[in-house]
Formats: structure tokens, C-alpha cells, sequence
């Protein structure tokens, strides 16, 4: 495959191919410019007391912005791999690929509509440890385990080094969601730092990275594996010629 698109034979279609890759690399350019524009507007607020308001749409500590669309479009995008890959002609069963597809459409609803949230309990935060204070991370850390205990057969059913990346990136993708969320939680309560603050600031910058650098290894390895698999073709885009 190459990273250029190519144009058919009679000249009146297009198709778009890339290497996993390229695609790596394009999404990590695009984390690293929402990294760039938190950090732009974390010092644009903390330190030039600029309106938070304008600056929300790159604020990582926003929900329902351009770093909360792009994360919601990437879980998207892992779920449609995840059900192409229930099709392929590997041992795995379907119906384990299927359930993993639907788990991630459900994570990407939840990063849009922040279904987590109603898990967070304010009267339950006097009773817990300051790490747990977001109690959402409770059931859902909770979650991350069952789905280990639920999927470790299909994981030694996967070739080793697909296996191996797939763990790689759910480490990263839970030590950020989970992870940093509960050091951020440890700071505040323990009143380490300021909750609008620049740090606490930095520390939501770091867990929406490591999120989004887990998917980003993990559409890496899924688009690999279905080459593998001889599943070329995701999405084929025709453009036809107009009749005059």
C-alpha cells in the first residue's frame, strides 16, 4: 500500500489509500496539536487571565470540543475495525469482536455525552480515599477488570504480537482515563494543588493524551491485522464523472 492516492484506469474514480502508518502518524500530529492549543490556553487563562470562554473549543478540560469530538471520531473508528474484523478468517470468535466493536461505540457515546458523570457521587467523596474522589472511576475501574477476566481467552487466541499491542494500548489508554484521573483527584482533595489551577491544568492535559495515544496504538494494530488478514479495502471513496 502506499500513501498516495491512486486514480483507477478509466480515470473516473479516486481511491484513497494509506498505510497504517501514515494514519498513525497523521493522528499523532493532530494529538499533538491539541496538546499545543491545552497548553495555549491553559497559560492564556493562568497566566494573562484571558476569558476562559473563548479559549474553551482547545481546552481539554472541556467537555464537548474539538479534543472530545476527535477522541469520540477515534473510538468510532475503532469500533468500525473491531466489527470488519469480526468478518475475517482469523480463530478468534465473531461474536468476541462484535462485543468489543459495541463496547467501543458505548465509549465513544460516553466521551460525547459524558454518561460517566452520573456516576459521580459529591457526598460519597467524604467517605472514600482522595483518589477516588471522581467515584466513577470505582465501577468503571471495576469494568476494566471484567473485561480482562472476560476477553483473556480471546487474547491467547490472538497472534502474539497483536495481543501484545492491544494490552500496550489499553495500558495507556487506562493509565490515562483512570490513571492520571485519580492522581489529579489525589492533588486536588489532598490540596496539593489548586483545582483551577495551571497544574491541574497540565494534569487533564497529560490524561487526555495518554487517552488518545492508547487509541491511536490501537488503531495502529488493528489496521495492521486486518492487512494481515488480506482486509485491504475499509473505505473506497468513488468520485464519478458528471455527465454533461
Amino acid at each position: 500500500m502506499t500513501d498516495q492516492p491512486s486514480v483507477s484506469p478509466n480515470d473516473n474514480s479516486l481511491t484513497v489509500k494509506a498505510t497504517p502508518r501514515a494514519v498513525r502518524w497523521m493522528l499523532s500530529g493532530i494529538t499533538a496539536g491539541l496538546l499545543v492549543g491545552h497548553t495555549v490556553t491553559q497559560v492564556g487563562i493562568y497566566g494573562f487571565g484571558a476569558d476562559k470562554h473563548w479559549l474553551d473549543p482547545l481546552n481539554m478540560d472541556r467537555e464537548l470540543n474539538v479534543p472530545t469530538l476527535f477522541s469520540s471520531a477515534l473510538l468510532l473508528f475503532i469500533a468500525f475495525l473491531l466489527n470488519r474484523l469480526k468478518k475475517s478468517n482469523g480463530h478468534e470468535s465473531p461474536t468476541d469482536w462484535q462485543l468489543l466493536s459495541r463496547i467501543f461505540f458505548f465509549l465513544a457515546l460516553d466521551e460525547a455525552l459524558q454518561i460517566h458523570e452520573v456516576l459521580i457521587i459529591p457526598d460519597l467523596r467524604h467517605h472514600v480515599h482522595p483518589a477516588l474522589a471522581s467515584t466513577w472511576v470505582i465501577p468503571y475501574g471495576a469494568l476494566v477488570l471484567f473485561v480482562l477476566w472476560r476477553f483473556r481467552g480471546f487474547l491467547r487466541a490472538l497472534p502474539a504480537d497483536m495481543s501484545a499491542r492491544a494490552l500496550q494500548a489499553g495500558a495507556v489508554y487506562v493509565g490515562g482515563t483512570i490513571g492520571i484521573e485519580m492522581l489529579g483527584s489525589f492533588t486536588v482533595r489532598s490540596e496539593l494543588i489548586r483545582l483551577h489551577s495551571f497544574w491541574y491544568g497540565a494534569i487533564t492535559g497529560l490524561e487526555e493524551v495518554m487517552e488518545l495515544c492508547g487509541l491511536i496504538i490501537f488503531i495502529h494494530a488493528l489496521m495492521q491485522e486486518l492487512i494481515q488478514r488480506n482486509e485491504h479495502h475499509l473505505l473506497r471513496i468513488d468520485l464519478q464523472s458528471e455527465s454533461i
